[in-house]
């Protein structure tokens, strides 16, 4: 039987509840208001209770859906009355019977986490919650590491069934407040493993950055002076035979090397860019050492079948592309697999100021950075009398499309990549392809130029990609096409519109900077790799850390200055230095101090130490 209630009986309810909400938290409860129910109808159980089954998984007990919830709070309660000032944290909501359970007999503080808006307006237009909502903070995600931080000994209390419901966004968030709560108190070693050389090797240099950044210890280990060895080895014999022998001889070399490092540097984690060479048996090696193994795979796997051979030495294996690609990764990586879109890194990739000269060599209308594929070999014939420039290797024998090519096809480094998207008026992001002759209809992941060019506020105009929509907004943030005979009238408007290119590429870099920056996926990725592995991470040796020491400390003055530093940073001279490096402004008496004890530790004391 329905129990929902009807017309001006269930808006009053809604109203109601809203009412609660809004005193808390306004904004959410604008969002909610503006949701629409689930198309499911709640009905009634023997006892008289409304229950709801969502996507063919009941979200209450089908008898007595509050005896069942009373049970469950009291089991909640014992958890978690064996911790230290929790802060419980409810995965779930459902119609709310359980959150009320728990409140009852739990009287610290109590957040609950859900996603799914239409389900909260469903639970709102169905039971009086009033005292629930007064209760409880409710979280709809994402949730940033500021949110989780706030929480402090946050204790994980899963609903099942909106677990089982709501799948992989609601397991994603339990991740990342489970890994978010135990990396807090950690300080990492980590390696940093670099391809020989191609796209993903800048991607390294950002990642440790992101890494540091975040108050870990990160060692780079990089692989681009051997590139020139293993492109020299067809110098010894024209032969395939032979040099596949003499290139699996230099592997051989090279993950010797790779396993020096990691006697050397002793790292609690391994990050492998993709094309770093990390075979099997290296990975074996690693794993022997009781180290983690994580890959990040920035690659099409479409083009990049090698993955499949090496994801299972990894113990976190993280793609680009979802769908398919992502569930055979998670069956061969044992479950470990995850979607990490790529990101910007906003100290190279920002707006500049320009100079004449710099806008004489770098200034047009149209631009594209990149390599000639196919698909832009076509798709840009028709746009020479634009203005177009474009720059980057492989166009040789690309026919009238060579006309637009400056420095005769040479590499283009990052830095003049920079700025070439800030003085050019509309910037063409066309995601490459080797088999369609302009937008590749199945294209998905997205690029590492559409995050490069909304961090330098620069406009782009990008095709649509199936994984675009929830990391940019279409229209508000970039332009985007579909097909590749729209870029001439496209490319008409927006060079006659400069004001709306300017509001687009500012609200694009906000957006970048907000949730796209190597930083927040570093964020990510550790998180993930904490929350499957936090016991095993938790118990190694670690040194003292500034959070340590300010606790230690208490209201003395110097822990009132280690209180500024961010807290994983190291309780040593040279982790607290290199954090005043990047302060502004003039010194304060504590910061002078420390500078002056460095000072004198280079000067003096370290060559007597050693």
């Amino acid at each position: 039987m329905d129990v929902r209630p009807t017309n001006a009986g269930a808006r009053a309810t809604l109203e109601a509840n809203l009412r609660a909400l809004r005193a808390r938290d306004p904004t959410l409860a604008a969002r909610v208001e503006a949701a629409s129910s689930l198309p499911e109808t709640p009905v009634a159980t023997s006892s008289g209770q409304p229950t709801l089954t969502a996507d063919g998984v009941l979200l209450h007990n089908a008898h007595d859906p509050r005896r069942e919830a009373a049970r469950w709070g009291e089991a909640q309660r014992e958890r978690l009355a064996m911790a230290d000032d929790p802060v419980a944290v409810v995965l779930g909501f459902g119609l709310g019977y359980h959150v009320e359970a728990l409140g009852a007999v739990w009287d610290g503080p109590l957040v609950v986490v859900e996603p799914d808006l239409g389900l909260l307006r469903t639970a709102l237009e169905t039971r009086e919650l009033c005292a629930v909502l007064a209760r409880v903070t409710l979280v709809p995600g994402p949730i940033d590491a500021a949110t989780v931080d706030g929480w402090g000994a946050a204790v994980l209390l899963p609903h099942a069934p909106s677990l089982l419901r709501e799948g992989d966004v609601l397991r994603g968030l339990r991740e990342r407040i489970a890994g978010r709560t135990v990396l807090r108190d950690l300080r990492l070693r980590v390696l940093v493993v670099s391809p020989l050389a191609g796209g993903s090797y800048p991607i390294t240099g950002y990642c440790a950055r992101a890494l540091a950044e975040l108050g870990h210890d990160v060692t780079v280990l990089d692989l681009a002076p051997f590139a020139g060895g293993m492109d020299a080895i067809g110098t010894f014999t024209p032969r395939a035979g032979a040099r596949c022998v003499i290139e699996t001889a230099f592997g051989r070399f090279l993950g010797a090397g790779i396993i020096a490092a990691v006697e050397a540097v002793k790292p609690d984690l391994v990050l492998a860019m993709a094309q770093a060479p990390l075979d099997p048996a290296v990975l074996d090696e690693i794993g022997r050492r009781g180290v983690l193994r994580a890959f990040w795979f920035v690659e099409d796997h479409r083009l990049f079948p090698y993955w499949r051979e090496v994801i299972g030495g990894y113990d976190h294996f993280f793609g680009i592309q979802q769908g398919a690609f992502l569930t055979e990764a998670r069956r061969l990586g044992n479950g470990r697999a995850a979607y990490l879109p790529l990101a910007a890194d906003p100290v190279v990739h920002r707006p500049l100021a320009l100079t004449a000269a710099e806008r004489a060599e770098y200034a047009a209308p149209v631009s594209f950075v990149g390599a000639g594929y196919r698909n832009r070999r076509l798709a840009f014939r028709a746009l020479l009398d634009s203005g177009l420039r474009i720059w980057g290797t492989e166009w040789g024998g690309a026919g009238p499309v060579e006309a637009a090519l400056q420095r005769k096809g040479a590499r283009i480094s990052t830095a003049d990549s920079v700025r070439i998207f800030n003085a050019t008026e509309v910037n063409l992001n066309l995601h490459s392809s080797t088999w369609v002759d302009g937008v590749d209809p199945v294209g998905d992941f997205v690029n590492p130029r559409t995050f490069e060019l909304a961090a330098a506020g620069a406009f782009q105009l990008v095709d649509a990609r199936a994984l675009l929509p929830p990391l940019f907004t279409a229209g508000t943030e970039l332009a985007t096409f579909t097909d590749a005979a729209e870029l001439r009238p496209l490319l008409r408007h927006w060079l006659a519109h400069p004001e709306e290119r300017v509001v687009l590429a500012a609200a694009a870099r906000t957006r970048c900077l907000a949730q796209h920056t190597y930083r927040h996926r570093m964020e990510t990725l550790l998180e993930m790799v904490c929350a499957a592995d936090a016991e095993r991470l938790a118990a190694r040796p670690r040194g003292a850390t500034v959070g340590d020491a300010a606790r230690a400390e208490g209201g003395t003055p110097l822990g009132g200055f280690l209180a500024t530093l961010p807290p994983q940073t190291p309780f040593t001279l040279d982790g607290v230095v290199q954090r005043l490096l990047h302060h502004e402004g003039d010194l304060t008496d504590p910061e002078a101090v420390m500078l002056f004890l460095h000072q004198f530790d280079e000067l003096y004391v370290k060559e007597a130490r050693q």
